[in-house]
């Protein structure tokens, strides 16, 4: 009698008919096997996610590593731009400008780029107009 199967139970409102072992209790029924594979499936899906989180975090710390690189550069570039300029300052006592003005005139040449290459490629009076255009434009 203990081994007998249990016929026709009404499980859920479809008439569907199921057969229970009444002496296997221990057998994992249908909905824990079901809960196994899904633990399982959610044990594999926590570690892929582990490991993308890695990457990402590999990836984000080399992208930091290679920007922190890039200001490094700029700030040398910047740096070195803002450097003394000897064949600059050489040039300034020839034109006969006051000691202020010599002192200040680097300061504006070197301001912008195209000025500092303007006043290299001019000579003489040219230079020394170009020096005065500056010290002009800046009071204005």
């Amino acid at each position: 009698m203990m081994n007998e199967l249990v016929h026709h139970i009404d499980v859920n409102d479809d008439d569907e008919e199921v057969e229970v072992e009444p002496d296997h209790s221990a057998s994992l029924p249908r909905s824990n096997q079901q809960n196994s594979a899904s633990s399982s499936s959610r044990h594999c899906k926590r570690n892929a996610d582990t490991n993308i989180q890695k990457e990402i975090t590999k990836a984000f710390g080399e992208m930091i590593s290679e920007s922190i690189d890039q200001l490094k550069a700029i700030t040398n570039s910047l740096v070195k731009g803002s450097e003394p300029r000897p064949d600059i300052a050489a040039e300034l006592p020839k034109m006969d400008l006051s000691i202020n003005d010599q002192i200040k005139a680097p300061r504006l040449i070197l301001e912008k780029a195209s000025d500092e290459r303007t006043f290299l490629t001019l000579d003489g009076a040219m230079r020394k107009a170009f020096v005065l255009l500056l010290f002009g434009a800046r009071e204005l």
